[in-house]
């Protein structure tokens, strides 16, 4: 089973893209082509053109939290949409670079003169839209748009049932997720190059000289996202995809690809994590071991499978107790303090990539407990 690209290519169309976003002035037609779009008429490129001019004006300067452009992350979210479908519509583009701007394109970060220009833009755009059209992008960009204090739960659970009218929904927001997850990382060697995850378990757990596989280098350079952030967003992927399966919602074929490469790419991810703790955390090939059967033993009775309170093992209340918080300041206080608890991060690593493993292998596999009523432990 293969993603809708690696993460060599990502990082390959990222360098690409900010090298295009740096240029002065910007040469959008080579940013288009970076897209990977389907053949458009003449009307149509214009009109996506327009709409990432109008997104290069807004977000301007502004950077994401590593460090890129802002504006990058929308014109990769439409990228991924392309590489998944066969066909993409001109409409499903535009929702899709478009799908922050109520969050993110707001007044009271620019002063009036240039809010009406912005404005002004915006709605020249929008005149060029058909009609029904342009009701439908501004119904679509309503849904994806999350409310600053509504829990992350409830926002699911609305984009999931508007998508059983509108299955478009869904493509934009798992565009958006595998993007999202594709980029916590700045440096594809940041951490053990060459070593892949499955010699490290194998070898930890069947071999007795098994030395670790430890970083050459120091511990790489301290960033914004640190691996309690990345599992924090292994869980909100975790929750997205069991809700799809839970409401039994029907995916296309391009949703499909889209959902299969955001649980691999999730995959990745938590080996990443669990790599990096191993290299230079927690280097006792004997603790690794531990750790390793620990977790063993815990999926195969079943923990992973559904939402669990506080019990006799560290990975019970995980969900509950270190990532569902209403309050951003709570979860923030709560991520910083399981940043310092290395032993239950590589644990929680190894778990994420079990559970995502299940979302490829069971097209039946959901987490009781994740439901739209929100997350509840399960009482056996």
């Amino acid at each position: 089973m293969q993603p809708i690209i690696t993460t060599h290519d990502f990082f390959s169309l990222s360098s690409h893209l900010n090298y295009q976003l740096s240029g002065a002035p910007v040469n959008w037609n080579a940013v288009l082509t970076l897209m990977n779009p389907d053949q458009f008429g003449q009307r149509d490129e214009e009109l996506i053109i327009e709409t990432m001019i109008y997104l290069g004006d807004a977000y301007g300067q502004e950077r994401r939290v590593l460090g890129p452009f802002a504006v990058i992350h929308p014109i990769r979210a439409a990228s991924l949409l392309s590489r998944a479908s066969g066909s993409t519509s001109t409409l499903d583009l535009l929702t899709t670079l478009l799908h922050d701007k109520n969050e993110d394109i707001t007044e009271n970060k620019y002063t009036e003169e240039y809010w009406q220009k912005l404005e002004g833009t915006y709605q020249g755009l929008i005149k060029k839209i058909d009609g029904i059209e342009k009701w439908y992008l501004n119904e679509r960009i309503h849904f994806l748009t999350r409310d600053r204090n509504e829990p992350y739960i409830e926002y699911l659970s609305s984009l999931i049932n508007q998508a059983r009218a509108t299955p478009e929904l869904l493509k934009v927001k798992m565009a958006d997720r595998l993007d999202n997850t594709l980029d916590l990382r700045m440096d594809l060697y940041e951490d053990i190059p060459g070593v892949d995850c499955y010699q490290v378990v194998f070898e930890a757990l069947f071999t007795d000289t098994h030395a670790g596989h430890y970083a050459r280098s120091p511990h790489h350079t301290e960033r914004k996202i640190n691996d309690a952030v990345r599992l924090y967003e292994l869980f909100k992927n975790s929750v997205f995809l069991s809700l799809l399966r839970h409401e039994n919602i029907e995916l296309d074929d391009a949703a499909g690809r889209l959902f299969d490469s955001l649980a691999i790419t999730s995959i990745n991810e938590a080996q990443n994590i669990m790599l990096h703790i191993f290299a230079f955390h927690m280097r006792d090939p004997q603790r690794q071991k531990v750790i390793l059967m620990n977790v063993m033993d815990y999926c195969n009775r079943g923990g992973i499978r559904s939402v669990n309170i506080r019990g006799h093992h560290s990975l019970d209340g995980l969900f509950k107790n270190c990532f569902d918080f209403e309050k951003k300041e709570q979860l923030k206080l709560r991520l910083n303090d399981l940043y310092n608890e290395k032993e239950l991060m590589a644990e929680a690593a190894i778990a994420f990539a079990v559970i995502f493993t299940n979302f490829l292998n069971d097209r039946a596999f959901t987490i009781k407990g994740i439901t739209t009523e929100g997350i509840h432990p399960v009482i056996e």
